[in-house]
């Protein structure tokens, strides 16, 4: 009786591991490229283009500067991996690109910022008022961020062309989404009275542009004005009915709550300069926009 039950047990035993070898093998996710990019608006596209297909590192992340952003040694040990880095035009980029290169000679970069039309920063308040930069806030313009979304598509086609087609398919998707999030922002503006409105740091002038908006800006150059240039911007407010001083997310409020007690009042509102969710800032953005120029 024992041996038959040892013979029943070997027997099941067998079946099970022929089952096992028979089975098919649970499907392997595929490896994922790395890439980096400059700033978090960035890797909001990316992700909606290569969604799962790609790994993303963030250089400039929330509450940082990209004019004077230093990466870390753990961002660094990251970029010796990644595939690709995509560069936009912040500042931050003329310095550290070619560090970047040197640490990791495969890396190919790509300017997801190639073949967009920039603006120059507001006119500022240093020698002689000259626009001496280029704004590279280009993320707050629809029409450019399809620019810069089609050149990411095309640099992860070429890097992995096994995956070309998802990335289109993907890229076609997104580029609805963008016209979608355009209408919802021509919809919230477009019964505006005025179109005035004061930010301390000139981050949102494609905004204004595609917008037909007018930004007055406090800083120039992350400068702050003198006396006599911020009484040219507080009469220019009052001028055009300014009740709201918006303020970029991160830095103190004590020049915005100044300026707006100088307005009788005016109430202090954030903006964020480098949105990680492009498609629900640009939303909140125009109704922030919208309340503030009734």
């Amino acid at each position: 009786m024992k041996d038959k039950l040892k013979v029943s047990r070997i027997i099941v035993l067998c079946a099970a591991l022929v089952l096992a070898a028979c089975a098919p093998a649970a499907p392997s996710q595929p490896e994922q490229m790395a890439v980096t990019v400059s700033v978090l608006p960035q890797a909001y596209f990316v992700q909606k283009i290569a969604g799962d297909l790609v790994s993303v590192q963030v250089i400039v992340g929330t509450g940082d500067s990209p004019h004077t952003y230093e990466p870390t040694a753990e961002q660094m040990r990251v970029m010796t991996k990644s595939r690709l880095y995509f560069s936009i035009g912040v500042e931050f980029e003329e310095a550290w690109l070619p560090r970047f290169m040197a640490a990791n000679p495969a890396l190919e970069i790509v300017d997801s910022a190639a073949g967009v039309q920039r603006l120059a920063m507001a006119a500022g308040h240093g020698e002689n008022g000259e626009e001496v930069e280029n704004d590279p806030h280009i993320w707050f313009s629809p029409a450019r961020v399809k620019i810069v979304s089609r050149n990411i598509a095309d640099a992860l086609a070429a890097a992995d062309p096994e995956h070309a087609q998802t990335y289109r398919a993907n890229l076609e998707a997104w580029l609805k989404e963008i016209d979608a999030v355009d209408a919802d922002v021509r919809a919230a503006l477009k019964s505006t009275p005025r179109s005035t409105f004061l930010v301390i740091h000139p981050a949102w002038g494609y905004f204004a542009s595609e917008y037909g908006l007018n930004m007055l800006s406090v800083e120039a150059h992350g400068q702050e004005p003198g006396p006599e240039e911020l009484g040219a911007v507080l009469s220019l407010a009052r001028e055009n009915g300014v009740t709201t001083v918006f303020v970029q997310k991160g830095i103190s409020q004590k020049l915005a709550q100044s300026i707006a007690e100088q307005l009788g009042g005016a109430q202090v509102v954030e903006l964020d300069p480098m949105p990680g969710d492009w498609s629900a800032s640009m939303r909140l953005l125009a109704a922030q926009l919208a309340e503030a120029l009734r």
